[in-house]
């Protein structure tokens, strides 16, 4: 872990897309520059409410991106609206707990900003990780292999 400056997070900007991409290529060796110069842009675009994005993180306001995490607005039958990460790429494995607990509440408030119910982690930790990990908040509740945490007390129905 950095111990010089912290961790900011924020939504993918036009600039992080180039310099995210050795990060996307450790984490999906298949994915070409080019379509995810594509998925970045696609990504990257300024909306009133967005309902799907990245979030990136780094270390300081200047440094290079460490981690990033998609994330959409979908709709659950037993929830109503929740917002899904699918993917949290983390570059330096033993950072994973920090990057997650800098993550989450930003997450948080994107999802109340969305009108969600629940955040649904999909994928906690990428295969970059060399040893199995499984890095949540606290305030997560397992449910099958998904990550759930509830936003502002909101229980699903019994």
């Amino acid at each position: 872990m950095h111990g010089r400056s912290p961790l900011t997070v924020r939504r993918l900007g036009a600039a992080d897309i180039l310099v995210l991409y050795p990060l996307i290529q450790h984490a999906f060796p298949e994915m070409e520059r080019r379509r995810w110069m594509d998925v970045g842009r696609r990504m990257s675009a300024r909306r009133k409410r967005p309902r799907q994005g990245i979030l990136v993180a780094h270390y300081g306001t200047r440094g290079l991106p460490c981690a990033m995490v998609t994330y959409r607005r979908d709709f659950d039958i037993r929830l109503g609206q929740v917002l899904t990460s699918d993917h949290y790429i983390v570059m330096t494995p033993g950072d994973a707990q920090h990057v997650m607990n800098a993550f989450h509440p930003v997450m948080a408030e994107l999802a109340r900003e969305l009108g969600c119910h629940a955040i649904r982690t999909m994928q906690p930790v990428t295969k970059m990780t060399t040893h199995p990990q499984k890095v949540c908040p606290d305030e997560h509740i397992v449910e099958r292999t998904l990550l759930l945490t509830e936003i502002n007390g909101f229980s699903p129905p019994s």
